[in-house]
C-alpha cells in the first residue's frame, strides 16, 4: 500500500486551532524553528490563529486503525491543549478581625432613698403633734428647743434659759449618735434681743472648737413663754463639714460666736446677713439700700466658697416693719432675678434684728453640679415658690390666704404645701421640718390639732414663733422635705 498522507483539522468551539497531518509514520516530532524543517524532513508552518500545525509522519506503511487511533487522541487532547492556562485562585481575603463593640455604659442607677427616722431623746415629753428630732441620711433637723422662765416670781436669767434649750439640742443629737460638733447651722429666736449678749456667752460655751453658721432674730412672742427657742440642722459625716472664712475685713465684723458660712457635704448654710457696709461700718437709712448692701455681703461669702449668686436654693427674709415688707421683697427680687430657677424665698415681718439693721437675709445654697428646679405655685392670688435640689424640697413659707379662723388658714396653707410637695414628686411623708408662723400665739392649740391631723405618725420636726401679721394672715407655713 502507498504511502499515505492526509490531514485534520480539530475544530475548537467552531475555530481551527489544531491541524494535524497525518502520514504513515510513528514518530510525533513537535521540536522546529520559524517555519523550518523538523527532524523528520517535513515543515511545520503557522495557522492563520496562531496555533502550529503538527505533523506526524510515519515511515512504514500501517493500519489505518491506528492512524484512526491517534486521531481520536490528538481529538480528545486539543481541548486541553488550545485552551490557555487558568487562572490562579485569587487568594481568599483575610477574615476581618473580629468588632471589638464596647457596651454602652449602663444609666447610673437612681440613688436609694435616704434612711428616714424619728429620734426621741429618752425622757422627752409624750403627745406632742411634732418630732424632737428627723433624720434624713446624713442630715438632722431638731424642732425648736425652748429655753423657760420658770414658774417663780422671778424669770430664769437667759444664761439658764439658753443653757437649757441648748440642752434640749444635745440631747436630740445625743438620740442620734451626733454631737455639737455635728452641728452646720441654729436658729435662735429671742423674746427680747436685750438678751442677745448674754444668749451668746451661754451659747458659745457649748462649742470647743468650730461653730456653726447662725441666724438670730427676735420673735413677737414663743411658746410657753419661753425668752428663747432654738432650732439647728446637723450634718453626721464630720469629713463633709468646712467652714467658709472670706477674706479680712470684706465682711462685718461678727456679732457673737457663728461662722459665716458652713458646707454640709454640697449644701451651703449662710448665717444670716445684715445691711452695713464693711468698710465704711455704716447702715443705709432706706431698706432697699439694706438689701442692696446685704445681698453684697452674701455675694461676697458665696464667692469665698466658690460659688455665686445663681447658686442660692432658698432665702428666708425678715424685715421689721410691715410697711417696708413690700419694698424688701421687691429689692430682694431685683437682685435675684426673677427668672426660672432663682432660689425660693420667704418673709416675715419681726420686731427687731441684732444691731441697727432693719432687713435680714438667710441663704441655703449648694454647688452647681446639684440639679435643681423651681416651681411657682400659684393659689388664691398668693404666689409661693418652691425649690427642689437633688433629694431636697424647699417651700417657702406661704399663708393661708382663704377663712378668718386659724384652723381654716392653717388647712389651706397645708393644702398649697401638699401640692409643692406632690408636684415636686415627693411624698407627705417626705416632710422633715416644718416652720409654723403665728401671728398669735394663742392659736397654737388649734394649729396642733391640724397638725396632728396632718401628720398622724412620724410626724416631722417643727419651728413655732409668733410674727407680725400681714393683712389678714393668720398663718404663714413653709418646710422642708427629704428623701
Amino acid at each position: 500500500m502507498p504511502n499515505v498522507e492526509g490531514q485534520a483539522t480539530v475544530d475548537v468551539g467552531g475555530r481551527p486551532r489544531v491541524a494535524v497531518g497525518l502520514c504513515p509514520t510513528v514518530s510525533l516530532d513537535l521540536r522546529s524553528g520559524d517555519d523550518g524543517r523538523t527532524k523528520s524532513g517535513r515543515y511545520t508552518r503557522w495557522m492563520s490563529d496562531g496555533w502550529r500545525s503538527i505533523t506526524v509522519c510515519r515511515t512504514k506503511s500501517g493500519s489505518y486503525a491506528a492512524l484512526a487511533a491517534l486521531a481520536a487522541v490528538l481529538l480528545l487532547a486539543a481541548p486541553v491543549l488550545s485552551q490557555p492556562a487558568p487562572r490562579p485562585l485569587p487568594t481568599p481575603p483575610r477574615p476581618a478581625a473580629p468588632r471589638q463593640v464596647t457596651p454602652e455604659p449602663a444609666p447610673p442607677a437612681a440613688p436609694a432613698p435616704a434612711v428616714r427616722r424619728t429620734v426621741t431623746p429618752t425622757g422627752a415629753p409624750t403627745g406632742r403633734p411634732y418630732s424632737p428630732g428627723v433624720m434624713v441620711g446624713q442630715s438632722l433637723y431638731i424642732s425648736g428647743q425652748l429655753g423657760l422662765p420658770g414658774t417663780g416670781a422671778t424669770p430664769a436669767a437667759m444664761d439658764l434659759q439658753a443653757r437649757q434649750a441648748m440642752d434640749g439640742v444635745g440631747a436630740v443629737l445625743k438620740a442620734a449618735g451626733l454631737g455639737f460638733e455635728h452641728l452646720v447651722k441654729c436658729h435662735v429666736y429671742l423674746a427680747n434681743m436685750d438678751d442677745y449678749v448674754a444668749m451668746n456667752a451661754a451659747y458659745a460655751s457649748y462649742f470647743t472648737e468650730r461653730v456653726p453658721a447662725r441666724t438670730t432674730v427676735q420673735a413677737v412672742a414663743l411658746p410657753s413663754t419661753a425668752g428663747i427657742e432654738v432650732s439647728c440642722i446637723a450634718y453626721s459625716d464630720l469629713a463633709g463639714i468646712t467652714v467658709v472664712h472670706p477674706p479680712a475685713g470684706s465682711l462685718p465684723t461678727p456679732l457673737g460666736p457663728y461662722s459665716p458660712a458652713v458646707w454640709a457635704g454640697d449644701t451651703l448654710y449662710l448665717s444670716g446677713m445684715g445691711g452695713q457696709d464693711p468698710a465704711t461700718k455704716t447702715v443705709s437709712d432706706a431698706v432697699e439700700g439694706q438689701v442692696t448692701q446685704t445681698v453684697a455681703n452674701v455675694t461676697t461669702t458665696l464667692k469665698a466658697a466658690g460659688l455665686s449668686l445663681t447658686d442660692a436654693v432658698a432665702v428666708q427674709a425678715y424685715a421689721t416693719r410691715g410697711d417696708e415688707a413690700t419694698a424688701l421683697a421687691s429689692s430682694l427680687t431685683d437682685a435675684l432675678g426673677r427668672a426660672q430657677g432663682s432660689p425660693a424665698r420667704g418673709l416675715v415681718v419681726l420686731p427687731r434684728l441684732p444691731g441697727q439693721i432693719r432687713a435680714e437675709l438667710t441663704f441655703v445654697a449648694v454647688k452647681p453640679a446639684v440639679a435643681r428646679r423651681t416651681t411657682m405655685q400659684q393659689m388664691n392670688d398668693v404666689s409661693a415658690e418652691s425649690t427642689q435640689v437633688g433629694p431636697v424640697l424647699y417651700a417657702a413659707p406661704r399663708p393661708g390666704a382663704t377663712g378668718d379662723d386659724v384652723t381654716t388658714q392653717a388647712r389651706a396653707a397645708f393644702r398649697a404645701l401638699q401640692q409643692s410637695v406632690k408636684m415636686a414628686g415627693f411624698d407627705w411623708r417626705d416632710v422633715a421640718v416644718v416652720h409654723v408662723y403665728l401671728t398669735d400665739i394663742a392659736d397654737l392649740p388649734r394649729t396642733n390639732t391640724v397638725f396632728a391631723e396632718l401628720f398622724p405618725t412620724d410626724p416631722p420636726a417643727r419651728v413655732t414663733i409668733q410674727v407680725h401679721p400681714q393683712g389678714k394672715e393668720r398663718i404663714r407655713l413653709g418646710l422642708v422635705a427629704a428623701k
